[in-house]
């Protein structure tokens, strides 16, 4: 065919329409390109799906620091410290290093006072032992360590829960700080959190006379982990919980307050929706707390650019792990909870935006006592102003404990 067609135009002749070579169908390449698009979303949204609910073990990197300078010409004395995404976070930070020996010390710095390309210089508030130039640090905003850490006597105890022991510290509040007493407060971390992000109000707790029960629940880092070994986004996790106050009531506690930190706040939530033992709570403080999930799947297409993927990592999230997001919207439910709450947000968190919590707050003034830190990340109201997080959560724990019942 193609001598044919040089040689009649060589010569001038057409051929008819029907003798001419087709040209190659396009089709073909259109639906390859929608099939490697497809194969992208699905890809993309599966990433994030399986980010949103697989439980891995959590290693949080603390960034190497070192005390560069000691400015001592005035007071309080101040640091120079190397400058990393840990050292810049506004608020208060903790220092945790060791001595020669291996003796622990703490410190906690004010917020920072300036910053270069390469150093931040923070006052000192309080540290327990000098620090020299050359010094290596490990600084925190949540916390590091153990009660131990914080001067606090405690005992790792062992929580029978549905899938296994659930590892947990015991601080007890009773008097002398010897023994438990019969005010406790069960403390949750958040979704891929660890104990530690307690530790910065378990002092509190301790002073206040409370008994503190720092739990993990299944899944979580050290936790047992059920056969899927994913997280449900506390439309299970509140069953660990129930455990939680089942053994505080076993030994010896007789009133109970929970605070959730992150999705603890959730689960915190979804406990006094569906246990039976809800009746006995007191009062919940809720840090930060995750209030119903599509619209926070939705918060973070939009924050990552992906917005018209949120539908699908929504439909892969149940398809991954059978979740059920009506069982975790707390917000639909909002006027069905009769415990006291103290709510602390921040305005700069990024991970739970402030009017997610907001509505709660604006919907339940009757219940909801609420307290937003400006400038505060997320789990992080408490390092912006320590001393009246603290003064705030007091005057609650006295308001839901009065004392005229002792």
């Amino acid at each position: 065919m193609t001598d044919a067609v040089g040689i009649c135009q060589r010569f001038g002749v057409s051929l008819p329409p029907s003798a001419t070579p087709r040209r190659r169908s396009r089709l073909p390449w259109v639906l390859l390109g929608l099939g490697v698009a497809v194969t992208g979303l699905l890809s993309t949204g599966w990433h994030f799906a399986d980010a949103l609910v697989w439980a891995p073990a959590v290693r949080r990197r603390v960034p190497r620091t070192r005390v560069l300078g000691v400015l001592d010409d005035g007071q309080p004395p101040r640091l120079l410290l190397t400058r990393n995404p840990a050292t810049i976070r506004p608020g208060v930070l903790g220092l945790e290093w060791d001595d020669p020996a291996g003796v622990r010390f703490l410190a906690q710095l004010g917020p920072t006072l300036e910053q270069t390309r390469r150093t931040v210089t923070r006052a000192v508030e309080w540290q327990e032992a000098a620090l020299l130039p050359g010094q290596e640090v490990r600084p925190s905003t949540v916390g590091l360590g153990t009660p131990a850490s914080r001067g606090l006597p405690y005992e790792d105890v062992l929580v029978p829960a549905e899938h296994g022991l659930m590892p947990s510290w015991l601080v007890p509040g009773g008097p002398g700080g010897g023994a438990a007493g019969t005010d406790w407060v069960i403390v949750t971390h958040g979704y891929k959190g660890l104990r530690q992000d307690a530790l910065r109000i378990l002092p509190t707790f301790t002073r206040l006379g409370l008994s503190s029960l720092t739990i993990t629940y299944r899944n979580a880092h050290g936790a047992p982990r059920t056969r899927q070994g994913v997280y449900r986004l506390s439309a299970e996790e509140w069953q660990d919980l129930e455990a939680a106050v089942r053994y505080a009531r076993e030994h010896g506690a007789r009133r109970v307050l929970l605070m959730g930190f992150s999705m603890g706040g959730g689960i915190t939530l979804a406990f006094l929706r569906y246990s039976a033992l809800a009746p006995l709570i007191r009062g919940v403080i809720l840090d930060s707390p995750p209030l119903e999930w599509r619209s926070l799947i939705r918060h973070y297409a939009r924050r990552y650019r992906l917005l018209p993927l949120a539908g699908l990592v929504e439909w892969l999230t149940v398809f991954k792990s059978g979740q059920d997001f009506d069982a975790i919207d707390h917000h639909s439910v909002m006027d069905r909870f009769t415990t006291p709450m103290l709510l602390f947000h921040g305005s700069a968190d990024r991970t739970v935006p402030v009017a997610h919590v907001e509505r709660l707050a604006n919907a339940r003034p009757d219940i909801v006592e609420y307290h937003r830190f400006e400038g505060a990340e997320h789990v992080r109201p408490w390092n912006i102003n320590p001393e009246r997080y603290e003064q705030v959560l007091t005057r609650f724990v006295r308001r839901v404990l009065p004392d005229e019942e002792l």
